[in-house]
């Protein structure tokens, strides 16, 4: 997968927290994941909507993509937020990083299941 293509269209497309010129090493377990997928990506994009993922998908995404993520003990609100924890920043309907919801949208759309994801984690 072309990183300039996730960045693109991942990152800037669906992350709230991205930010151009940051340190581009740093990558959510979404990104990571979907760099690892060999699928027609383009196509799926076009098709995925930007929202809030809600229910079943939420809860596997959360269950196999967000506890192997390198931001998921430190430095993800919507992950703090789903164990419970109270810290100040962390809030129980704080969002997902733009990979989490790029693939929630693609799961939701049927474009990929979850034991596809679950094999390149």
């Amino acid at each position: 997968m072309d990183k300039t293509w996730l960045i693109r269209n991942v990152c800037a497309g669906y992350c709230s927290f991205y930010k151009p010129g940051k340190d581009e090493e740093l990558a959510c377990k979404g990104f990571l994941v979907l760099g690892d997928l060999t699928l027609r990506w383009d196509e799926i994009a076009v098709n995925s909507q930007k929202k809030m993922i809600q229910g079943e998908t939420r809860d596997n995404l959360y269950r196999i993509l967000c506890v192997h993520c390198p931001f998921f003990d430190d430095g993800c609100d919507f992950a703090a937020g789903r164990r419970g924890e109270t810290r100040e920043a962390a809030q129980e309907d704080a969002a997902p990083c733009g990979g989490f919801l790029f693939l929630g949208a693609c799961l939701e759309q049927g474009s990929i299941d979850i034991q596809t994801i679950n094999q390149v984690i």
